[in-house]
């Protein structure tokens, strides 16, 4: 059952179609073909053009039955709507079916601003290698093709970090990016002993789907509200950045997922409706390896369950179902306030001094060779203040951080600047 719900979702989280890889497309460093394209309100994009006026052009290739294409649109958006002024933006159909009616409706259905038009003939596509949709490409101020990515990017973040590699008067010569920039910002992510997905709905009924010979059973969830309020926890050894939140249609990483504050990632997933084609939600939990998914079954009424087996059967397995809560992994409560300090790479940082700090005193820690901080005082609201981290490493100085009165484990992020002894040359 694992492997049937971990192909759906592989197969979701892809380019939805190509055979040729994005490294392989040859592009970057070249010029960019000029082009020409008309959006869905009537204005004509041309590149040349575009580039006389904005220090860098992004270009989104998608479809309209493309689910990781749909994904990625409110992120692009909120881009858009961030950098109009400076970047300009174009989102192109390699549909031939998507007419500047389907696309429109699109437009207004995902409530976006950003241009949008179609790729006659599939020409862009075609120059991109192949490759699959979605496809980003950023086109620099010399009109060289500095960046393609093929699949959904995972937040808008992600996709600003990428744009700024291209602005400002420091950027003198056609730099190709390679990779998305990771966030060096100091942040703390709350993380448990393993990977879980909680419901937290009063009245929820566990279904468990067991197929033949299989002993592990996929774990499911009769919700008998309009939405499921769902509580994620990911491990110590998981990047919040890199571990996504995804049901067939929405996208987040984790840490954009974080409450007020700061204590647990939760999301309201809205549940299908009567009328829907598919009376299920599948809820999932994917790190950047495909066997790390972590899935559980959404299903609004008991009446529905059976039509989830019948889905489950015609995936070729043999399925029954019963009542029951799924166990999961065993979670052990935190004895302590623990903190794990690592750079943006996920590497531990030893020798980060900090303070644990009450209204009436402040008490200093020191983190480890494994750039762990063990702090057992009695359970109260602390301030956590960073106060000095070791040669080539640095940190936000007005990040604040405040434990729950509760013990509790987090990540704790900090920047390794490039000149740092151990930083990767």
């Amino acid at each position: 059952m694992k492997k049937a719900v971990l192909l759906l979702l592989v197969l979701a989280l892809v380019p939805c179609f190509g055979h040729t890889a994005a490294e392989e497309a040859g592009i970057l460093g070249k010029p960019f073909p000029e082009f020409t394209a008309t959006d869905t309100e009537g204005n004509v994009f041309t590149l040349s053009e575009q580039l006389e006026d904005h220090e860098a052009v992004l270009i989104n290739i998608w479809a309209s039955w493309c689910p990781p294409c749909g994904a990625e649109m409110a992120f692009l958006n909120e881009a858009y709507e961030q950098y109009k002024d400076r970047v300009a933006f174009i989102a192109l159909s390699r549909e031939e079916e998507d007419t500047a009616e389907v696309i429109e409706a699109y437009r207004e259905a995902h409530g976006l601003s950003l241009p949008m038009g179609r790729d006659e003939g599939a020409f862009l596509y075609r120059y991109t290698g192949d490759a699959g949709i979605p496809a980003t490409v950023i086109v620099d101020r010399f009109g060289n093709a500095a960046f393609l990515k093929t699949g959904s990017f995972l937040s808008a973040e992600d996709v600003m970090r990428v744009i700024e590699a291209f602005l400002g008067d420091g950027y003198t010569g056609t730099a190709v990016l390679s990779e998305i920039p990771k966030d060096t910002s100091t942040r703390a992510f709350p993380v448990s002993s393993a990977r879980a997905i909680r419901v937290e709905n009063d009245g929820a009924k566990g279904v468990l789907f067991r197929v033949k010979d299989d002993p592990d059973p996929q774990p499911a969830y009769v919700i008998y509200d309009g939405v499921a309020h769902l509580r994620l926890e990911i491990a110590a050894a998981d990047d919040p950045a890199a571990v996504t939140y995804y049901n067939y249609r929405d996208i987040y990483t984790l840490q954009s997922l974080l409450d007020a504050e700061g204590s647990a990632y939760v999301i309201d997933q809205p549940m299908p409706e009567a009328d829907a084609e598919a009376h299920y939600v599948c809820a999932c939990l994917m790190g950047e390896e495909d066997e790390n998914a972590l899935c559980v079954y959404l299903i609004p009424g008991d009446e529905y369950i059976e039509e989830l087996a019948e889905a489950m059967r015609s995936w070729g397995y043999d399925v029954a179902w019963e009542y029951g809560d799924y166990a999961g992994p065993e979670t052990a409560l935190p004895q302590a306030y623990l903190l794990h300090i690592v750079d943006q790479d996920g590497a531990p940082v030893p020798g980060v001094m900090l303070n644990f700090c009450t209204d009436a005193a402040c008490i200093p820690r020191k983190s480890d060779a494994n750039g762990n901080v063990t702090f057992d005082g009695a359970p109260d609201v602390y301030h956590v203040q960073l106060l000095k981290a070791p040669e080539g490493y640095g940190f936000d100085p007005d990040f604040e951080f405040y434990t729950g009165r509760a013990y509790g484990e987090w990540l704790l992020r900090i920047r390794r600047n490039s000149d740092a002894p151990d930083a990767a040359q």
